[in-house]
């Protein structure tokens, strides 16, 4: 009995572990979009627990700690790679305040409840320490990376901000460049379609 359980319970967990595993991003066109030069860039904010479970996975809350993941796709229909490296990418909220992009590396340090506490007195007996939320490799390996786009190509991943999902927020891209011209590419800025009210 109790080994049928654990075999109904491992498989709930590959199944799981599967779902966001199979994680794949669509076209940018089926997201909110915006097309300039023959580039089209879309975005999606993963503003909803469903969704951010779909991506990372049940056990990696995003929103709770104060992080928004915003996924970008660009497709580059020109004839010329573009270049990347120096793209800057920030959430515009209906206020106008900016949120830059945060380094995925970092996110296991936002929202962590003893920032700022000071010293702790040391336990005279070591307790098991809680595993953070924030580490799961999902974070680091399904952020946006790409450095350059080929001509006919597209590249997709996770921004994510220090921010909370709001009604009106805009996403603001700039810094696309052409190669080896270097020419600057029209900045991008459109609405994230999030239906927050």
């Amino acid at each position: 009995m109790t080994s049928s359980i654990a075999f109904i319970a491992a498989l709930g967990a590959i199944a799981a572990a599967r779902s966001s595993a199979d994680f794949k991003a669509g076209r940018a066109a089926e997201y909110a979009h915006q097309s300039s030069d023959q580039v089209t860039i879309g975005a999606k904010a993963y503003d909803k627990p469903e969704l951010i479970a779909q991506a990372f996975g049940k056990k990696t809350d995003l929103l709770k700690y104060g992080v928004l993941p915003v996924l970008v796709v660009i497709e580059n229909d020109r004839s010329k790679t573009l270049d990347l490296r120096d793209m800057e990418v920030n959430l515009v909220a209906a206020d106008g305040r900016h949120a830059p992009a945060v380094n995925p590396e970092d996110i296991p340090f936002l929202g962590n409840p003893r920032r700022g506490q000071g010293t702790q007195v040391p336990m005279p007996v070591p307790l098991p320490r809680k595993r953070n939320p924030l580490t799961g490799p999902e974070i680091v390996s399904r952020a946006f990376a790409a450095k350059m786009l080929p001509p006919g190509d597209s590249a997709s991943g996770f921004f994510y901000f220090e921010a909370k999902p709001e009604r009106g927020d805009k996403l603001y891209l700039n810094g696309l460049r052409e190669t080896p011209s270097g020419q600057d590419i029209l900045y991008f800025e459109f609405p994230l379609a999030n239906n927050r009210e």
